[in-house]
């Protein structure tokens, strides 16, 4: 069947009647709400076609709990005067409930294929996460790939909920105004952001932007789970000028200071677990230390940040901070500090 911009549409619109348990459409109301919602005339001819493919589709995909060589797609003798009524025979037939067909699994191959050109593109960090899920949700993958493959995520954090909305906002690239209430402020306040970029880091999503106030003016990150609203603005953002690959490509994680200059980290690690490091870099610059002929030693120039502390901290005794002297007494100071705990 020839298929023009309006089928899908058309089709939708056609499921959602025939599904209806308390709705009734004969073939001349199907012409009149599929017209009405696409504001255009409808012909009987078309809608006809239409009808036929739905049956045919759902008919070709075979549903499991259905027989459709005993049992129709649709309900037969059923009339409104001497009009039939069209309405699903049972109630899980829909075409969002059948199997793809062999023909949408090669489209939907393809349409993978082409977006997986853009998968090392820090933009586009979350195809990677993307990518397993559609392929085991459509089974195109082997049958045994479920359950092969666990997600980490936090089903209870509370920013999940803004990252549909910002990821729009970043579309409009419109100024927002935010009310917010850090983990160490007493009550919220108001936060003026051009939005640039979303990003997720250890199951925690931030939004990055140009901040604009009295004390501030500069790239900032805001967390999403302290965020209590977000009000859209009319006026245009100031067109970002920052490459996000770079910047994230200076520090471990997301926290930074305003003019903090990188260092020259080196670590050395004990035998047991610098396969480990190697294997599952620290960060992208890291590199061997080749004054080591233990080759334990690495050296990454990053901008120093808690992540980082957090990074070298969970290596525990495995790791020895040698440069630079800051880092090592800071380091001193929270193993101190936690030793007294079990002291």
């Amino acid at each position: 069947m020839p298929q023009n911009k309006n089928f899908q549409k058309r089709i939708t619109i056609l499921d959602e009647c025939f599904s209806s348990r308390t709705g009734f459409f004969t073939l001349e109301k199907l012409i009149d709400v599929v017209s009405e919602k696409l504001d255009l005339n409808v012909s009987r001819k078309t809608i006809q076609n239409d009808i036929t493919y739905i049956r045919e589709t759902i008919e070709n995909k075979k549903s499991g709990e259905i027989d459709f060589d005993e049992s129709p797609v649709f309900l037969s003798k059923i009339f409104d005067g001497k009009k039939k009524i069209f309405k699903y025979a049972h109630v899980n037939l829909s075409l969002g409930n059948q199997l793809l067909s062999k023909t949408d699994k090669e489209q939907l191959k393809e349409t993978l294929a082409i977006l997986s050109r853009y998968r090392n593109r820090e933009d586009f960090f979350w195809l990677d996460e993307m990518f397993p899920r559609i392929q085991s949700a459509f089974n195109l993958v082997h049958e045994d790939y479920n359950g092969l493959i666990s997600y980490q995520s936090n089903r209870d954090y509370s920013g999940e909920s803004f990252v549909g909305e910002i990821h729009n906002q970043l579309l409009r690239k419109k100024i927002l105004i935010i009310e917010y209430k850090g983990f160490r402020d007493e009550s919220s306040y108001s936060r003026t952001i051009h939005p640039y970029h979303l990003k997720q880091y250890n199951n925690r999503w931030f939004l990055f932007g140009l901040e604009e106030s009295d004390n501030y003016t500069g790239i900032t990150n805001l967390a999403l789970d302290r965020i209590i609203t977000i009000t859209e603005t009319i006026d245009n953002i100031t067109p970002n000028v920052t490459n996000w690959g770079d910047f994230f490509d200076q520090m471990i994680g997301v926290s930074f200071a305003a003019n903090q200059k990188s260092i020259d980290l080196k670590l050395k690690f004990s035998l047991k677990r610098i396969p480990y490091v190697l294997t599952k870099p620290i960060h992208g610059d890291q590199r061997i230390d080749k004054t080591d002929p233990e080759k334990r030693t690495i050296i990454i120039n990053l901008l120093p940040n808690n992540e980082m502390y957090q990074s070298i901290l969970s290596f525990g005794s495995d790791v020895q901070v040698i440069e630079p002297l800051e880092v090592k007494a800071r380091m001193k100071g929270i193993t101190n500090t936690m030793n007294e705990y079990y002291n």
